[in-house]
Parts: C-alpha cells; structure tokens; sequence
C-alpha cells in the first residue's frame, strides 16, 4: 500500500474561494474518501481566521498543519500570492501524531522543544518511529534550542525535517497554521511512524573564503571574539567599512557572506546569518555558535547555490534508491530566493527534472531550515541551518 496525496492551489484573490479552490483540487487529486491529514502553506495574507474556518468547514475534524511564507512551490510554479493545500491518505499501519505549543518567548527554547516532543510521544508509544516534521514561528532569534529540546526527548540522531515560517521579507510577523486556529511566538510538529521510507538532501553551495578563525568568546547565538579580537572585527577587515556602514548593508553581507562552521565529519559548513551587530563588536547570529568552534566567512553565488540544489535532490533519489516519491516536501531559504533573484524558478526545474515531473512537490521558503546532515559515522543528528535548500522525499511502502 501507498501514501495517497493530492495538492490543490490557488491564487484567486478573494480568500474564501482560493481555500475552496484548493481543497477541491487536492480532493480530485487525492482521489480517496477518507483523509488522515492537511498540510496549508500560503503567502502572508491568506493568514486570516476565515481562512482557516473554511478549511475546517470543508476538511471536518482532521489534523491541519502548516505555515506562511514568501511564496508558495508547487509543481506548478512559484506564487508570491497563493494558498496550497495537500491532503494525505495513509496505508494501514502508518499513522502520525501532531502537536502545537504556544507562547515560546516566554518559556526557554530548548523547554518548548521537550514540551513539544512530549505532546508528539502522548500517541506514539509502541510503534516505530520514522521522522518529525517540525515548524516554527520564523521571528525567533535562536532556533538551535527548539532543536536542543526535541533531541532530549525524541533522541539526539532522530531525524527531525523542517522550517522557521516567513512573510513577505518585512520581518514583521509570521504565522503557523494548527488545526482551527493561527498561532504566531509557537512551533508545531506531525511525528510520523510506521516504518514509512523517505529521504532528504539538505545542500547550500556556500564556499568558504580566506584562512579559518576560531571563536574564542561566545553564548548561546551571540559570539563576542573571534580569534581574540571583537567579531564584528572579520567584517570590517575583509569590506574595509566601519560598524555603521555595515550595519546600512547588513541584508546583503548576511545573505552573500555569512559565517561558516566547521563540523567533523561533514562535507559542508553550518552557516549562520547575522541578525545584528552590537555596540560593543560582538555579532548576534541566527543560530547557536559554541565557543572554541572552527570558523571561516563564506560567499554565495547563483551558480553555486544551484549546484547545491542538484545536489540535494541526487541525496534523495540515492537514499531511496528505486522506491517511488509520493511526495517532495522543500524547505527552502529565503536567503537563495533573494540571492538567485529572476533565477529562482531554476531551483524548482532542477528538482522535477531530477525527482520526474510526475512527483507531486510543495514547498515553502523559509527563514531557517532543520534538518540532518551525513557525518561518517552515522545518519540522523539535527542541526538548524541558514541558506539551505532541505528536500525530504517520503516514498511508497
């Protein structure tokens, strides 16, 4: 037996028929009675309660999970306005749990991560496990945590797959769809078990530039030293500006030149964006950046970015060698978005090109990505990235 899946897009303009639109195209699709579960992604202004009621009203009472994001991928192209919605129907013996906490500023990150994995492991308790699928409001400032938390729970090489939410690049605000409601300062999940087989690819194509530093003074996501001297220090010498003229072009130098990490064992460097340059020289990251870590600064271009998304997806296609894909989910950065430009359809011909154009995908651009890397000496541990492009590919029995 087979995972069944149907997506259904719309770009009317009028919110309540874009929702009916696209569910009665993923119910055609679908072509089967019962549905176990729906995952929502849209542009920023389809996050409106109606929205998600109308969806409730016409779906009935199945789990719903989702996010918004600067635009939507589909097999049909990239939409900076729309609303897709992909409808599952498992095969005996797959099952799933899904979770939702809220208010996570308010509590540590790493304490929102356990008390989501815990909520995921209430329905999950004999089966075996395969993989979660995690989303997370895009305005937090450091995700590494969520990630800390899940791993303490669910295991420290347990696949988790996913993305931070977005909007339309003003940093405003983000939203997660879950069930009837549209929560933003949350993360939500579906952990998935059943012996399903599936797998990803995660790839930047990011290339390191001049000699390795070290950070000699760091906490948590914001590194004050870099080889003894304040961060901010690498910058200035490689642009040759000062802090205030840094911080005017801080956008550009955080997609085309973020700091790299060194980990052991694997084949890329972990990037991380600047969110700030503080007062005192020290750089505010994305993500965590440990004290003692082997870093380089690092440069994207067009071509190397596509690269790595052809890449990703041969990471797929040989970690399920024959079986065929019943679906691509894409997390993908909106650092590439903006760097590829008028050339961000590429991305998504390089995937149905390598996947086949028969291979149902959807996606969302995101600010972070969570995902496994490969290391030489096992499969599975998370990490929170920037600037990736994540391809999970979850295949037939």
């Amino acid at each position: 037996m087979a995972i069944s899946v149907g997506i259904g897009l719309s770009t009317d303009k009028d919110h309540l028929q874009a929702a009916k639109e696209a569910i009665r195209q993923a119910r055609a699709r679908l072509a089967k009675d019962k549905i176990d579960l729906a995952l929502v992604f849209s542009s920023v202004e389809f996050a409106h309660p109606a929205v998600i009621k109308a969806i409730h009203s016409a779906l009935g009472e199945i789990p719903v999970l989702g996010s918004t994001s600067l635009a939507v991928i589909t097999n049909e192209g990239i939409f900076k306005h729309g609303l897709a919605v992909v409808l599952f129907n498992l095969p005996k013996g797959v099952t799933f749990s899904a979770a939702l906490v809220k208010e996570i500023r308010a509590k540590t990150l790493p304490a929102s991560g356990e008390e989501l994995a815990v909520k995921l492991l209430r329905d999950i308790k004999d089966t075996y496990r395969d993989f979660a699928l995690i989303f997370c409001d895009g305005l937090i400032r450091d995700a590494s945590g969520l990630i800390t938390g899940l791993q303490e729970r669910l295991g420290k090489s347990f696949p988790l797959v996913g993305g931070l939410a977005s909007d339309d690049l003003s940093f405003k605000r983000t939203y997660l769809y879950f069930n009837q409601g549209i929560f933003t300062d949350a993360a939500a999940g579906v952990l998935w078990a059943g012996r399903l087989h599936f797998g990803s690819g995660v790839k930047h194509g990011w290339r390191p530039l001049g000699k390795p530093r070290h950070i000699t003074r760091s906490r948590e996501n914001i590194v004050q030293e870099i080889d003894g001297q304040p961060a901010v220090k690498v910058y200035e010498e490689y642009f040759a500006e000062t802090i205030e003229q840094l911080r005017k072009d801080l956008k550009r130098i955080s997609v085309f030149y973020p700091l790299g990490i060194y980990l052991a064992g694997e084949k890329e460097y972990l990037l991380r964006n600047i969110l700030s340059i503080e007062d005192d020289g020290s750089l505010a990251f994305q993500g965590d950046v440990a004290q003692g870590s082997l870093v380089r600064l690092m440069i994207g271009t067009k071509e190397s970015c596509l690269e790595a998304t052809y890449q990703a997806v041969q990471d797929v296609k040989r970690s399920l060698g024959n079986k065929k894909i019943s679906l691509a989910l894409v997390f993908d950065s909106a650092s590439r978005y903006i760097l590829l430009g008028r050339q961000a359809g590429r991305e998504l011909d390089i995937i149905r090109q390598g996947l086949g154009e028969d291979t149902p995908v959807i996606g969302i651009y995101t600010y972070g990505e969570e995902a496994p890397l490969r290391e030489l000496y096992y499969l599975g541990k998370t990490y929170f990235h920037n600037q990736t492009i994540t391809i999970l590919g979850i295949a037939d029995q």
